[in-house]
């Protein structure tokens, strides 16, 4: 399923990067890739939110972090855009399952999750 999602993350990341190559970079860019990226960003959290409502209670608590997969992908995609929002969400969907990631259990809605916010994940970013 981890598979499946990823390479579905990847094809969609692929056929949207000539829409916002442009806005890569410390420079200004213009105004019409902005209004691209957000139109990416807003469609790619729609479908996070509709995960959210209608998979989500059917397929059951399956993320074991805190916050839960697709609340760090809301994060992440307002926070980052769509290609590095796609990028750190594959990349948290793999790592999930990782013991290494599991060193700090927290109890939260009854279920034990193991911290890891948005900011252990995207020091890199920070300049």
């Amino acid at each position: 399923m981890k598979a499946i999602c990823g390479i579905a993350a990847l094809l969609f990341c692929l056929t949207t990067t000539h829409a916002i190559a442009e806005d890569w970079g410390p420079w200004e860019s213009n105004k019409t890739t902005r209004k691209q990226q957000s139109a990416n960003t807003s469609v790619l959290q729609t479908a996070v939110l509709l995960f959210q409502k209608y998979i989500s209670p059917v397929d059951g608590q399956r993320c074991a972090m805190y916050p839960t997969c697709s609340s760090y992908s809301l994060q992440v995609l307002r926070k980052h855009g769509p290609l590095i929002g796609v990028f750190l969400t594959v990349d948290r969907l793999y790592h999930e399952g990782d013991p290494i990631e599991q060193q700090h259990p927290i109890n939260k809605w009854g279920y034990i999750r193991f911290y890891d916010p948005l900011e252990n994940n995207d020091f890199w970013l920070k300049n």
